[in-house]
């Protein structure tokens, strides 16, 4: 996982490996890391045309960076030119890239030559863009690399102008920058890659902590074993699905497709009668729950059961219920139950606040966390979400003893002890009707199968746990948006299609 620090925190660290290795020495550093990725990126591009790079100058450090890589993209044999966009640079920086031989003239004289740029390298600002500071105009569609921080990004914040520098990749130095994951950044950032440079941070805390793909691989094998292969189906994870309503039939669909493509050993599913031969059709391999079964399943004396009362191992409540329904009968018995449960959609509405011996996950995106709060008694308005939206989410995890993933462009999961993850790792096309159940039948699988939670369905699950499985859930969910968003336009039936593939990369 990556750790992700503030503004301030970086750049007190900055100062003291400044104040030990020199500032030129790390200049040169950042450099090379951002000239490597450069070439990675014209590899990317290949073209018939030879390598163009054009590189956009600030008249600070940040353009200094710049003009040191763009001296050793010259020493590769790469064509470059330097825009100078501010009235002075950084002299050293300046000296050594037109001794490699580049050339380095104003912006207004050369802004024409941008159109036949391969690779547009943004250092500008960094770290010090302030709001209001002048941006240069790019043309539409250029190949745009951000040095340490897009230009137009307000790195505190998250907060990035209407004429932003969007990046299709950002190397950011030192740590990962808690600005860079927040409110508009996902959306102008690109692809984000950490240019530590052996920055120490070993006497910080870091805000939150990132979870990325391969983190997400790794936490999904830390309890599986050889032995697993041998599994039968009830071993392999048994989710009790609560969904569905006669105004909503196809959301309980949605979540059991996407349970069962994952790869469950059995799904059980409790909806109502209308609803159950829609369900027998679309999803044949699911097995109906009735009122009694449930009782059944969550008796604690009955812990190897088989067939029709097989011991449910995790819970999904939510999708298509009907919310203005009171927790009452068996999903009030559920609530109090110690299996993990994923709650969702109209689940939310429903869910008890305070004090529970339930592992639960809950899953809103921003109005309903508002919803959430306001039915703890929190008043909040949906700006003061969006500018902090970790604070908010500890808040609602603390009021429900929940751990909590707020959706968004950045994923938020935070538990009752304020500890939490970030993913960035999601895609834009994911904002689709039904994509939130097939979230929940993902998440449903993982918290349901033994080897993945730790438990094997004999204790019960940490939150840390489950908050490592709900940032997995959200990495594949992201995948699965960009799979489906290359073949074509995304909707809630064609991600799940492509869910046994994205798993099968997933090591299921």
């Amino acid at each position: 996982m990556i750790p992700v620090y503030s503004v301030a925190q970086i750049r007190a660290v900055e100062a003291q490996e400044i104040s030990k290795r020199g500032e030129a020495s790390l200049m040169k550093q950042a450099a090379a890391e951002l000239a490597s990725v450069a070439v990675t990126m014209l590899a990317d591009r290949p073209g018939t045309e030879p390598a163009f790079v054009i590189g956009l100058i600030g008249p600070g450090n940040n353009g200094g960076d710049g003009l040191y890589a763009l001296a050793q993209l010259q020493q590769q044999g790469i064509s470059t030119l330097a825009l100078q966009y501010a009235d002075q640079v950084h002299a050293d920086a300046s000296a050594a890239y037109q001794k490699a031989g580049g050339t380095l003239t104003d912006f207004a004289d050369g802004q024409n030559e941008l159109l036949g740029a391969s690779l547009i390298i943004d250092a500008l600002y960094g770290l010090g863009y302030r709001a209001g500071s002048p941006l240069p105009p790019v043309p539409a569609q250029s190949y745009v690399l951000a040095c340490d921080v897009p230009s137009g990004l307000n790195p505190e914040t998250g907060v990035a102008e209407d004429n932003v520098l969007r990046a299709d990749r950002t190397v950011t130095f030192g740590a990962m920058k808690s600005g860079l994951l927040t409110i508009d950044a996902p959306l102008v950032t690109g692809e984000i890659s950490v240019a530590d440079l052996d920055f120490d941070f070993s006497s910080v805390s870091p805000e939150t902590q990132m979870v990325d793909e391969a983190a997400a691989v790794e936490l999904l094998n830390q309890h599986r074993s050889w032995r697993d292969a041998g599994r039968h189906k009830y071993q392999r994870g048994v989710l009790g699905l609560i969904a569905g309503s006669d105004l909503y039939p196809g959301a309980a669909q949605l979540t059991a497709k996407a349970a069962v493509n994952c790869g469950i050993g059995l799904l059980r599913t409790h909806v109502p009668e209308s609803i159950q031969p829609l369900l027998a059709v679309s999803v044949p391999e699911s097995v109906p729950l009735d009122d009694q079964q449930i009782k059944e399943a969550l008796s604690s004396s009955r812990r190897h059961l088989h067939g029709k009362g097989a011991k449910i191992s995790a819970w999904a409540i939510g999708p298509g219920l009907d919310g203005r329904t009171p927790p009452t009968g068996v999903i009030a018995e559920v609530f109090a139950s110690r299996q993990p449960a994923v709650i969702d959609a109209s689940g939310l509405e429903v869910v008890p606040t305070g004090p529970s011996e339930q592992p639960r996950v809950l899953t809103p995106h921003s109005k309903e966390l508002r919803m959430l709060l306001n039915r703890a008694g929190v008043k909040v308005t949906p700006d003061e979400i969006a500018q902090d939206p970790i604070r908010w989410t500890r808040w609602a995890a603390l009021a429900y003893n929940a751990v909590v993933l707020l959706k968004g462009p950045t994923n938020y999961i935070v538990a009752p002890n304020g500890s939490s993850l970030v993913v960035t790792h999601s895609s834009p096309q994911l904002a689709t009707a039904g994509s939130g159940d097939v979230l929940t039948g993902i998440l449903g699988y993982l918290l349901s199968d033994g080897s993945l939670t730790g438990t094997q369905g004999l204790r019960t699950v940490p939150n840390r746990r489950i908050m490592e499985l709900t940032a997995c859930a959200a990495i594949i969910h992201g995948r699965l948006g960009r799979v489906t968003a290359e073949e074509g336009t995304v909707s809630a039936s064609r991600l799940i299609d492509n869910l046994p593939k994205v798993m099968k990369h997933f090591g299921f």
